[in-house]
């Protein structure tokens, strides 16, 4: 009787497991990092960090022939298009940059922009600048 509840979490292990890969579970990892600063003008800028799903080789650098090479690069593409996608989302999530926005810096984990539109009273509300704020 006692192997009864072993063999039952064993049995129940594999799916549970299988199904936590699907769309729409959360992610491994943090949240990506979003921080906002609208300036005395009204200018509305943004710093983006996205978790990192993918773990990036840490030599980026090869010779051009090599497959090593095109394996990072391409991983280091799908890594910029997942970016871009989560900063999308949530710059919609957020409805901060209404009129779209402007790429100051970006990198593979980190995007700094400026948004098109200048901030409304409503803007300086909803995104009070904070201290931990870097130019």
């Amino acid at each position: 009787m006692r192997l009864l509840p072993a063999v039952f979490c064993m049995l129940l292990l594999p799916p549970l497991t299988a199904c936590s890969g699907l769309p729409g579970s959360a992610p491994d990892g943090p949240a990506p990092l979003f921080r906002t600063h609208i300036n005395e003008e009204g200018s509305k800028r943004f710093t983006f960090e996205a978790a990192p799903l993918d773990v990036l080789p840490s030599r980026l650098q090869g010779d051009d022939d090599s497959r090593l090479s095109r394996n990072n690069r391409s991983l280091l593409e799908r890594r910029e298009a997942l970016q871009d996608e989560q900063l999308t989302q949530t710059l919609a999530e957020q409805k901060y940059c209404r009129s779209g926005y402007i790429v100051l810096s970006q990198t593979s984990w980190k995007i700094r922009g400026e948004c098109n539109e200048t901030a409304t009273q409503a803007d300086r509300s909803a995104f009070p600048n904070r201290a931990s704020w870097q130019d």
